[in-house]
């Protein structure tokens, strides 16, 4: 359709949508003339308001606003008039006035404002005038409408007839029309004529002005029309209105019986058609397909395979070619075989895949579009071992934390019923690890926090042999688990240091101010380079100097002193630090079970006073004390232990732990006096102690001598080790905290960001197959799988699979094996994942059934549609329909019988080319008829009656070629 008939049939579509059915063309025209002139007024009042606002020049401003807003209301004018009831001489009067307006619009723009009002010629009254009178013309022809020019004026006579006879309204074929008129003498005479209907319209109009647009297109081609006579079948070939060519087979009767499957660019192939058409038509195959078939095809030497549907529709076929049609034909049927008994890989987000590879089997995850998303490291020897360790796996993946590689982490983990925690540094290398188990999360979280924040600052010291350390009270309690609950355990050091009420032994004194703390206590200990703690200070001393003058006093003490041994309650006389001499009464844990209670000025008069009690306790022995001493005792649990009194018998030392017997008590005492002179070290803060055993390595100890932390690798030199603890104190500072599982998700980063999976142990259990271009896509990824791996499917593919993907036509499938090797693929796409399951239902159905169907250079094949009418259709062997059947009928039977008849008509029509309007003469079945055919092979106007002969056929059809282009149109509701 060109331009013109485009926008003609949109004003036409928008005056009937928003406005309502024209009566004429005159009536949208005039519509839309009114709606334009009223727009270009209002854009020239407009423009005159904004330009004069605007500073616009003024003349300027007065010249386009004044030419648009008088041209508008001209176009308006004119508009009003074509909406009207007037008539062709009216209208052309409107013609007239519109022209004349126009010309004094364009007078204006020429002489404003040099020839206007007292400038130069001052032609102001000319142009007016003009304008003014083509205004006056279109006005007046609008204003007389109802009285001189409308189609109903007072003073003009009716066009046409009032009344609608039954011949026009169709109700009837032919009726009778008196005609009145006078004769030479004056007189009134009249005269009845006989009227019959010759032609009717071969389609029904939606509107009025389509039906009028038809009507005009006969008249105009219907004198010159040419007569074709069909006295047999014929194929009438004809080129459409979009600029192709088809054809159509026609009885002699001129009923279609058939019409072209293609459309073509030339008439050559539409001839092509034709002729292929009569060539194998009467002696083509009739092929019918019950449910699917499949068909063979050759092309440049390879042979293909396509399973087809009863429409011929495709529904299964194989890129792949074969060398010859055998070799197609036994690939289709291995397709029907394993396509029936294929698993649908239906993976939702992730599935875990078992597969056999080099003798050995694996696993590995796919996602809901069947790519790989990661391979499992290890090998299994059987399917079920691969099997149990996925199973195995998929549970630990829900709860699996996500590690970062590069970033320091604090990896805590639980091994049997113990936590333990791993530092791995920058270089994904274990650097440090907790120096044994925990029977709670907390105490390992703790350990952690003690290291990160005190790793930094931590020294770095060696013991050689021994040494005294004079450490701070701890102030701070260790947390059970990670939200910071108190789990009530204190550290060993902590608890022989707890207050007697249940508090920590940081104690607070009133200072001079009134309420500053005094700080912590202090307390020695002297240790082994492997941390055995030998002796401990019994009470605690105010700052840092006094514990070191307590370990003064206790190698001044220890090395006069003597071992005492009593195993049961012992009588003390001693010298108190006034200078009296008392005595009192202990049992064999040191408790003091009596005392003397007063003072004496002799050791002898207290031992009268002391004797007088041995009466009542004859099996007490009798200690006395002019010297430090060494005690061994057995406590209530028959544990052994030391501890070291002064000459005042107050106790400066003692073992902080018990031995079994007297002689490792013993030999425990022994340990002290070895290392008496060892070196006293104020021990404020953590420390590195580096130690050898074989090569060098390192524990971090905290104040209360805690170790929290120890190497996880050996150095060989001391200076190798320091040089390592910059990288280590950096890291333990940086890391972050993670508990990690049965397994872990570590990202790492090699040009794009990928995945791995590891276990407890950091051995890798998968690598990712995915590369990220960012790490929170990456992140994104694995917690969507991470999140529905415990859903995962685990599945296997023996023999094939069928596997679902939507792509840009759609869902399609793909058979594939267990090497993604595509065997057979869907030929079209479904709209959804649903229809397509539905579709692979029906291909299961189909393809075990399916039967072969040779295709020959053309054959005849019977098909139903919807409605389950049956008709035919003619095919190539390429299965495309190069002729199909244009009537329809009940059953396959009667359609096959039609085609006997069509095989007839093929062979024995004739070919017409239509280039113009023309009619056909062709016989019925009860005589004769005509019809008028246009250009492009549609029926224009047929006879309304079937006539007993030629002659009278074309009589009529003549006495319509005459009368019809001078024929009135007139419409009856």
């Amino acid at each position: 359709m060109s331009v013109a008939g485009e926008i003609h049939q949109s004003l036409y579509r928008l005056y009937e949508h928003y406005v309502g059915e024209p009566d004429s063309g005159k009536d949208v025209y005039g519509y839309w003339l009114f709606i334009l002139g009223y727009i270009i007024g209002a854009a020239g009042i407009v423009g005159f308001i904004v330009g004069y606002g605007g500073n616009i020049a003024e003349e300027m401003m007065i010249r386009i606003s004044g030419v648009a807003a008088s041209a508008g209301l001209a176009f308006c004018l004119f508009g009003i008039g074509l909406m009207l009831p007037v008539r062709r001489r009216g209208i052309q009067a409107s013609v007239v006035g519109l022209l004349v307006s126009l010309v004094g619009v364009a007078a204006f723009g020429v002489v404003y404002p040099d020839d206007w009002r007292h400038l130069g010629r001052g032609l102001d009254v000319e142009v007016i005038s003009i304008y003014a009178a083509g205004i006056a013309i279109i006005t007046g022809v609008a204003a007389l409408v109802p009285v001189f020019t409308g189609q109903k004026g007072m003073f003009v006579e009716e066009e046409g007839t009032t009344e609608d006879p039954p011949i026009l309204t169709g109700n009837a074929l032919e009726d009778a029309q008196f005609a009145v008129f006078r004769n030479e003498h004056g007189d009134w005479k009249w005269n009845v004529l006989h009227r019959e209907a010759l032609a009717t319209s071969d389609k029904s109009a939606v509107t009025r002005p389509e039906a009028r647009e038809g009507i005009e297109r006969v008249k105009s081609q219907i004198s010159s029309a040419g007569l074709m006579e069909l006295t047999t079948s014929a194929f009438r070939l004809y080129e459409d209105r979009d600029g192709t060519w088809q054809w159509t087979l026609a009885r002699d009767d001129g009923s279609v019986v058939a019409d072209c499957g293609l459309e073509f660019d030339q008439r050559d192939g539409a001839e092509e058609s034709v002729s292929f058409l009569k060539d194998r038509g009467p002696e083509a195959d009739v092929i019918e397909i019950e449910g699917a078939a499949f068909t063979y095809s050759e092309d440049r030497g390879q042979w293909y395979w396509q399973l087809v549907d009863d429409d011929h529709t495709p529904l299964a076929g194989h890129d792949e070619g074969y060398r010859d049609k055998d070799e197609a034909e036994s690939a289709a049927r291995t397709f029907a075989e394993r396509f029936e008994d294929a698993r649908l890989l239906d993976v939702e987000h992730l599935g875990v895949e078992l597969y056999e590879e080099d003798g050995d089997w694996t696993w590995r995850f796919v996602d809901d579009a069947d790519d790989v998303v990661a391979d499992a490291v290890d090998a299994y020897d059987t399917r079920r071992d691969a099997e149990e360790a996925a199973e195995a796996l998929l549970p630990a993946l829900e709860s699996a934390s996500v590690t970062v590689a590069g970033e320091p982490t604090y990896e805590l983990y639980e091994s049997g019923e113990e936590w333990h925690w791993r530092l791995v540094d920058e270089g994904e290398d274990v650097v440090a690890r907790s120096p044994e188990g925990e029977a709670e999360h907390g105490r390992s979280e703790w350990q952690t926090e003690q290291f990160g924040e005190n790793a930094t600052e931590a020294d770095v010291v060696e013991i050689e042999d021994a040494e005294y350390e004079v450490y701070p009270s701890a102030d701070t309690t260790a947390s059970d688990d990670t939200d910071g609950d108190a789990d009530g355990d204190l550290p060993a050091p902590f608890e022989e240091a707890a207050a007697t009420d249940g508090g920590t032994a940081v104690t607070f004194e009133e200072g001079e101010d009134g309420g500053e703390p005094a700080g912590p206590d202090w307390h020695w200990r002297l240790v082994t380079e492997d941390r055995e703690v030998v002796a401990a200070s019994t009470e605690p001393h105010p700052d840092a100097d006094a514990a070191a003058d307590a370990i003064d006093r206790v190698r001044e003490q220890a090395s006069e002193a003597d071992l005492i041994e009593f195993e049961h309650a012992a009588f003390q006389v001693y010298e108190a630090d006034s200078g009296e001499w008392r005595w009192r009464l202990i049992d064999e844990d040191g408790n003091v079970l009596a005392d003397s209670g007063e003072e004496h000025t002799s050791r002898s008069e207290a031992a009268e006073a002391m004797m007088t009690l041995k009466e009542q306790a004859p099996d007490a022995e009798l200690l006395e004390i002019e010297t430090a001493a060494f005690e061994l005792f057995v406590n209530e649990d028959d544990e052994w232990g030391w501890r070291l009194i002064d000459e005042a018998g107050k106790l400066v030392a003692e073992d902080p732990a018990t031995h079994p017997t007297r002689g490792a008590a013993r030999q425990a005492m022994n340990r002290l006096l070895e290392h008496l002179d060892s070196d006293v070290r104020t021990m404020d803060r953590a420390a590195f102690q580096t130690y050898v055993a074989e090569d060098w390595h390192w524990r971090f100890v905290l104040p209360s001598g805690d170790v929290v932390a120890v190497d996880d690798e050996s150095y060989p030199t001391r200076d190798a080790l320091v040089d390592d603890l910059d990288s280590i104190r950096r890291g333990a500072t940086e890391a972050r905290r993670s508990t990690i599982g049965d397994a872990t998700i570590q990202l790492y980063r090699n040009g794009d960001w990928a995945w791995r999976l590891l276990d407890r142990d950091r051995e890798e259990i998968a690598d990712g197959a995915v590369a990220y271009d960012d790490r929170e896509a990456a992140i994104d990824h694995v917690d969507e799988w991470r999140d529905h791996a415990v859903d995962a499917p685990i599945f296997t593919i023996e023999d094939a699979a069928i596997r679902l993907e939507e792509g840009e036509d759609g869902w399609r499938w793909d058979l594939v094996d267990e090497e993604r090797t595509v065997l057979a693929s869907g030929e079209t796409g479904a709209e959804d994942k649903d229809a397509a399951l539905e579709r692979v239902d029906e291909i299961r159905q189909l393809a075990p059934m399916a039967g072969r169907v040779d295709f020959d250079v053309a054959s005849f094949e019977l098909v139903a549609d919807e409605d389950d009418r049956w008709r035919w259709r003619l095919i190539d062997e390429d299965g495309t329909p190069v002729a199909t059947g244009t009537e329809a009928y009940d059953s396959s039977e009667a359609a096959r019988a039609a085609l006997d008849d069509a095989r007839d008509l093929i062979e024995n029509a004739s070919i017409l080319e239509i280039d113009s309007v023309s009619f056909e003469l062709h016989t019925d079945e009860d005589g004769w008829v005509w019809r008028l055919v246009d250009e492009f092979g549609s029926t224009m106007a047929e006879s309304t009656q079937t006539y007993e002969n030629r002659t009278e056929a074309r009589e009529a059809m003549n006495a319509v070629k005459s009368h019809a282009p001078d024929g009135w149109i007139t419409f009856t509701e």
